[in-house]
């Protein structure tokens, strides 16, 4: 090695020192020598691999480098290191960095404005939720009045809303309009005969009459001895005749006047067939149900419509018999429907059935609907049977705000603008009624009378500033 590889050597090793030792003072580190195995003891020389040559290599080196091989050139070059770290330490020292004022940017920044209210302390009421199936309190099924008519027309659909006496279908009535004209023929042929018998029995009565003035007219004669008591006698049987010749045209006077009426029955009855042909609304209602089809044959006793007689639907759900005893007959009912959160309606207990059933002991209590066009027999409604009532927290619906991980909470203001959520357990809730909005029940986590969040609390996480606003 010569003088001017050992000086190079050793200032890559005070360069390696000072930089080391300059970003050591950066971060306020010690300088590690260690770390650049420097050599701190002699070489053993008894290594398997050394040899005669080698060492005169090594004494030749020392020889020439004179005063600075050994522990001299160590102690210099390690100097120039220390000295070339301090500069680069001084280089690098950055300056003095003044005091920054904070600035608007780092204020902290509201995340917007709520609108807060204060949970109330209000009478919750106590209910028993059930479900069950709408049903028409009162089903009637309407039938044709005429058979074996053809239907010739139907007129309404399922659905629509009929009154008392509304024609829903009309039935072939051809062949009854002709029997009619018929029948009516026939009434006025007996009504001839009626006269014909009246005209003979008039003449019966003028004959009589003759018969009888002629006999009073020879009765006289006879007693005066001008006619003899044969011709008398004959007379007289004249007269009889007459007379019942008279009762004989009453009677077929009267035979006829049956007949008329006979025929007039028939006509009457072909009539009333002839209304028949039309089937009519027997109440005011809804069609349930339509099955007649125009080109069917009618047949007395087989429905052509069902009708919810007076647009009344009840409400049939099951309750266990430990229920039982918490309601009576009307009590309010709120009526809902998973299906349709629009629909909400008010309802009362309208029956209790007296007999339970032998397996899931259970009873059957029918809830009265009121009209509404939402509402459908069959349809699934679920029911909140009031029981009573109790104080408790609520606050409006809008302010419980459900978690992704499960569970509710429920927003309140600090005196700082910041909010806090709260855990929940939720109770009852209380539909929208009017202008009033849906309301939860707080069984736990807030208490009465502290403000909480309604408006944009699904937007807040835990410890935002707000600009509160009130409704």
């Amino acid at each position: 090695m010569t003088y001017q590889n050992f000086q190079d050597d050793n200032l890559k090793i005070g360069g390696q020192l000072g930089g080391q030792a300059g970003e050591n003072a950066e971060r306020k580190l010690p300088l590690n020598t260690a770390a650049y195995d420097l050599p701190t003891e002699r070489k053993n020389y008894d290594d398997a691999d050394f040899s005669p040559q080698k060492a005169n290599d090594q004494q030749n080196k020392r020889d020439r480098l004179g005063w600075l091989s050994g522990p001299q050139g160590l102690l210099l070059g390690l100097a120039l290191g220390l000295g070339i770290a301090f500069a680069s330490t001084r280089l690098n020292q950055p300056a003095a960095t003044p005091e920054v004022t904070p600035t608007a940017a780092e204020t902290p920044v509201s995340s917007g404005s709520v609108t807060t209210v204060r949970a109330q302390s209000a009478p919750v009421k106590e209910t028993i939720s059930a479900s069950g199936t709408v049903a028409a309190f009162d089903l009637l099924s309407v039938s044709p009045r005429a058979s074996g008519l053809q239907i010739q027309a139907v007129t309404v659909r399922a659905g629509d809303r009929v009154t008392a006496g509304q024609v829903l279908a009309t039935l072939d009535d051809s062949i009854l309009r002709a029997q009619i004209e018929q029948a009516e023929a026939q009434v006025i042929a007996a009504q001839a005969d009626v006269a014909q018998e009246e005209a003979r029995a008039a003449q019966a009565q003028a004959t009589a009459a003759e018969a009888q003035e002629k006999f009073d007219r020879y009765a006289s004669l006879q007693a005066q001895g001008a006619v003899s008591q044969e011709e008398l006698a004959t007379l007289r049987t004249e007269l009889t005749t007459s007379r019942e010749s008279i009762g004989s045209a009453v009677a077929a006077i009267n035979s006829a006047k049956a007949n008329v009426r006979s025929r007039q029955a028939e006509v009457a009855q072909l009539y009333t067939q002839l209304d028949q042909t039309q089937v009519l609304a027997p109440a005011s209602g809804i069609i349930a149900e339509k099955t007649a089809t125009v080109g069917d044959t009618a047949t007395t006793g087989t429905p052509l419509f069902k009708l919810i007689s007076g647009d009344q639907l009840e409400l049939a759900v099951e309750l266990a018999q430990s229920q039982l005893a918490k309601i009576n007959v009307g009590s309010a009912v709120q009526i809902t429907a998973s299906a349709d959160p629009n629909l909400q309606l008010q309802g009362q207990v309208q029956s209790i059935d007296p007999t339970l059933e032998a397996q899931s002991r259970k009873a059957t209590v029918k809830v009265s609907l009121p009209s509404s066009d939402k509402l459908r027999p069959g349809m699934f409604l679920q029911a909140a049977i009031t029981t009573g009532s109790r104080q408790g927290v609520v606050v409006p619906a809008e302010a419980v705000v459900p978690q992704a991980s499960g569970g509710f909470v429920v927003y309140t203001l600090n005196a700082d603008r910041t909010v806090k959520a709260n855990p929940v357990t939720i109770g009852n809730r209380t539909p929208a009624n009017g202008s009033t909005p849906a309301k939860i029940e707080i069984s736990s986590g807030i208490q009465a009378n502290v403000p909480v969040v309604v408006a944009g609390a699904s937007y807040l996480q835990d410890g935002d500033l707000v600009d509160p606003v009130l409704p």
